[in-house]
């Protein structure tokens, strides 16, 4: 649509006044005086204003327009169903997207042509009436018509009709209904096989009529109980009276339920009698296909099959259910079944126990059926332990892993426990998996007492000789690679032999604890202190340079001098020698504490109580 733009040019306006001007007749106003000629002019100017005024008011109501426009057509593109304008001709003036998709073309190429043109032939006539319809009634007309698309395609649609203004045409909705006219269709072929396909399929149908009780019995049905043909009976009574009496009630609430319209269909299993007395499980369906004006039911149509194969085998998987959980509650270890997505589907009672126990089922993460969202709860978000759980279980479903073992147990900090992992697939086509839990608490507390025992000196609480040594071993490494200066001290308790003659090796043991707790007490974080011999220490000095060696080892000279050990109400007073080394040109930790193994008998023989350093320095400090 398009807009004139208001007010034109001011050269077309003042040409369009003049012309409306001369068209009048002659003005018979005679001469005004200069008051008056000013006050016409104060309110021609006025009136220009207000002209002007008009006019910003009126193109800002022109582009409000325009907007609601075009949010309306975008409106319309949006919409599911086809929606037409037509002129009073019954051409396509506009549409929508989903009307051009339903006529199967262009849109740009169905505007200016007729609707009716697409309606199929025989419905040509009915459409045309519709229009008709609906400008001499003024209501909307609805109906269902055939379009013939481009192609061999036909499609369905439920339409509605509403005559605009007088002779300005009609505004129509199209909705596509060819998938239900289709099923309906498939649906009346169907209902013409289904009672020679159901009793080809061996079940047997029963057609009761509700209003008489009559009921006809198929041959196949009577079978299915033992009975010849025509030897059942014909009346719902023959069915109902050899129902278990156990399940009578049951399959008749279901049918009433039908009956009534509270369902549309009625499955329902029981058991029937045979002609020899015996019972057999039967799976009954039905549905009413007629009722009256009132909705009575009228008729009711069903299939019923026999299913005590199936039974026998449901009550087979049941035993062999609870003798699985039985077997399965019975294991120590706690034990869960996920499946390929690593959701818990059961438990035995050592899992469910512990969860309890610990309170763990009360926290909102192990309220979750994700194992490892149980996983985290457990270890409180311990990283490494969830990152290789996740690894583990890609892998055995993938195939790529028979089974996976956590390296190391993991550790619940609740309670201070420790468990082993270990995921086992079930190999079936759920790929389901198996995963326990293995309190290993016991095992691990004794590994962690060798562990302590081999690398922890336990009388003074220093590095065992040997873990000081790797770890020693691994800072040189690190300080050669990066250029880093390390400093290491010997150090040596002065006159140790005589603190055990005079007072006893229980006191001389009290004095190498000390001696530990002080030199550690001067320490950073990162030093290291290690037991050697039996009063030898070494001190590893990462990223010390000979400065800050040197006064952090006189400090400790100084410390342990200051410190005396209280034992049987005296103190002893004891001191220290200290030998140092500085990173230089050696290329192994042993080489360094030659060093400082060197300065340390100087110091001894310097007087002890000293601080002596290596006389091999660094080249950039010499």
């Amino acid at each position: 649509m398009a807009f004139r733009r208001n007010p034109l040019s001011l050269d077309e306006l003042r040409e369009l006044a003049r012309k409306r001007f001369l068209g009048r007749s002659a003005s018979s106003a005679s001469a005004l005086s200069v008051a008056e000629a000013q006050h016409l002019f104060e309110e021609l100017e006025i009136h220009q204003i207000e002209l002007e005024l008009q006019n910003e008011h009126l193109n800002t109501a022109r582009l409000q327009l325009e907007s609601a426009l075009n949010q309306s057509n975008q409106f319309n593109d949006f919409a599911p169903v086809g929606i037409f304008s037509l002129d009073g001709a019954g051409t396509i003036t506009k549409l929508n997207l989903a009307g051009a998709s339903l006529l199967g073309r262009e849109r740009a190429r169905l505007l200016g042509s007729r609707l009716a043109l697409f309606v199929a032939d025989a419905d040509r006539p009915n459409f045309n009436a519709m229009l008709e319809q609906a400008t001499g009634s003024g209501d909307v007309q609805s109906g269902e018509l055939t379009f013939a698309n481009k192609g061999p395609l036909v499609s369905h649609v439920q339409i509605k009709v509403a005559a605009l203004a007088p002779s300005l045409g009609w505004q129509i909705i199209l909705l596509d209904v060819t998938e239900r006219r289709l099923a309906q269709e498939q649906l009346r072929a169907s209902e013409e096989r289904w009672k020679l396909a159901l009793e080809a399929a061996g079940d047997g149908v029963w057609d009761w009529n509700v209003l008489t009780g009559e009921t006809a019995y198929s041959r196949r049905f009577g079978q299915l109980y033992g009975f010849a043909e025509n030897e059942y009976g014909h009346h719902l009574d023959d069915w109902i009276t050899r129902i278990h009496p156990k399940d009578k009630s049951r399959v008749i609430n279901a049918h009433q339920d039908c009956l009534s319209g509270q369902h549309d269909s009625t499955s329902v299993e029981f058991r029937g009698q045979c002609k020899d007395g015996n019972y057999k499980w039967v799976l009954s369906r039905g549905s009413v296909v007629s009722r009256s004006a009132e909705g009575k039911a009228l008729r009711m149509v069903g299939t019923q099959v026999d299913i005590s194969a199936r039974k026998q085998t449901e009550e087979a998987l049941l035993v062999a259910s609870r003798f699985q959980q039985a077997v399965f509650d019975s294991l120590v270890a706690q034990v869960a079944v996920l499946d390929h997505r690593a959701t818990v589907l059961q438990t035995n009672a050592a899992w469910r126990q512990y969860a309890h126990a610990c309170g763990f089922s009360e926290r909102p993460c192990c309220l979750s059926s994700s194992y490892l969202s149980i996983l985290a709860c457990l270890t409180e978000q311990d990283p490494q332990t969830l990152q290789a759980a996740q690894l583990g279980i890609s892998a055995v479903l993938a195939g790529e892993l028979p089974q996976f073992h956590l390296p190391e147990p993991f550790f619940t900090p609740l309670d201070n426990r420790w468990f082993s992992l270990k995921i086992t697939p079930v190999h079936d086509q759920a790929q389901r998996l198996v995963v326990s839990h293995e309190d290993v608490t016991a095992l691990k507390t004794a590994e962690l007492a060798s562990l302590t025992l081999a690398n922890v000196d336990t009388l003074t609480g220093a590095l065992s000789r040997r873990n000081f040594f790797n770890l020693a071993e691994q800072e040189v490494a690190r300080s050669i690679r990066y250029d880093l200066p390390l400093m290491v001290l010997m150090l040596d308790l002065d006159h140790f032999k005589t603190i055990n003659d005079q007072h006893g090796h229980a006191a001389g043991d009290v004095v190498l604890q000390k001696c530990v707790q002080t030199v550690t007490s001067v320490l950073r974080e990162s030093d290291l202190i290690g037991r050697i011999g039996g009063e030898e220490f070494a001190v590893l000095l990462p990223n010390t340079p000979l400065e800050g060696g040197r006064a952090l080892a006189q400090r400790i000279v100084e410390s342990v001098r200051a410190n005396p050990v209280q034992a049987g109400g005296k103190p002893i007073v004891y001191t220290v020698s200290i030998g140092a080394g500085c990173l230089s040109g050696e290329h192994a930790f042993d080489e360094l504490l030659g060093l400082a193994d060197a300065a340390l008998y100087r110091a001894k023989d310097a007087g002890r109580d000293r601080l002596e350093l290596s006389t091999e320095l660094p080249p950039a400090l010499g």
